[in-house]
């Protein structure tokens, strides 16, 4: 079975790439159209849409993830492969929504099946092991308790995409068993402290705040203090609230957390706390 590092840019993913050798290492990107959001730095977009074969624009992400992935690259001297999806206007405007926690398909759009169409057009006879970067301290993200009040592993769902059409014109769906998730931080008891004392020795200058800039499952004080961080980025996530005439989350929009006050209190940068899947630290 080939081993698959699923990599995000922040620190936690970057261990396993350096600890846990695999036969791939990949990373997929969330890409969007917002021009406004284009790097300044002409080398990085260059990078970027040499690695992903594409006309990159920009990403809902962080600037300094490409430049993580890009030298991460370099610590480990394997290549990580590039992947990205629909863009996440497209994504938004096929559903006609807008994700949320009720409704998370934007990992499953623009994480999951980039990586899940790498796998499927390599054609590979038999499912992966991939690995995640969830820690020991993270232990309810891998694992649930069964009714002996024991952590198993969450089960596994396949995968279901498109394989063809019926004679009717109508899309024909297959479920694809594809992989087996390992979390082998949790299996070696890396905690976040582990993760941090390495990240120091890296010399790779690594990102205040994990996955999309505005992700919905951020605390609202981080998401304040993001608009200040990355102010084009908080506007993208700002406008499609207010083209969709949706909410990222429930019961606050994204403009009145513009307008929030800063709560010094607050302990930023601790990441999304996302369980939705792959958009890990």
């Amino acid at each position: 079975m080939k081993t698959v590092n699923s990599l995000s840019g922040g620190k936690t993913s970057s261990y396993i790439a350096q600890h846990y050798p695999a036969d791939v290492n990949i990373f997929a990107l969330v890409l969007i159209e917002a021009k406004y959001c284009r790097p300044k730095d002409p080398s990085i977009v260059k990078f970027t849409s040499d690695k992903l074969g594409i006309d990159f624009i920009a990403t809902a992400e962080s600037d300094k993830v490409l430049y993580v992935i890009r030298d991460l690259e370099q610590l480990i001297g394997k290549e990580i492969k590039w992947v990205s999806g629909e863009t996440f206007e497209q994504v938004i405007f096929a559903k006609k929504a807008i994700p949320n926690q009720m409704m998370r398909f934007c990992t499953t759009e623009m994480k999951i099946r980039p990586i899940f169409d790498w796998y499927w057009n390599n054609e590979y006879p038999k499912k992966v092991d991939m690995r995640i970067g969830f820690r020991y301290d993270e232990l309810e993200r891998g694992y649930v308790k069964n009714e002996n009040d024991v952590y198993v592993k969450k089960e596994e769902k396949p995968f279901k995409h498109i394989v063809g059409k019926h004679p009717s014109g109508r899309n024909k769906w297959k479920e694809t068993y594809w992989r087996k998730e390992s979390f082998p931080l949790i299996d070696d008891k890396i905690t976040h402290f582990d993760v941090y004392k390495w990240s120091k020795t890296t010399g790779i200058d690594f990102n205040f705040d994990s996955n999309c800039v505005g992700c919905f499952w951020k605390q609202e004080e981080q998401l304040r203090i993001n608009f200040d961080r990355e102010p084009q980025k908080m506007r993208w996530f700002k406008e499609m609230e207010q083209k969709m005439n949706r909410r990222w989350k429930k019961g606050i929009t994204y403009s009145s957390i513009e307008k929030l006050g800063i709560q010094l209190e607050f302990n930023f940068n601790t990441g999304s706390g996302c369980s939705a899947g792959y958009c890990t630290d």
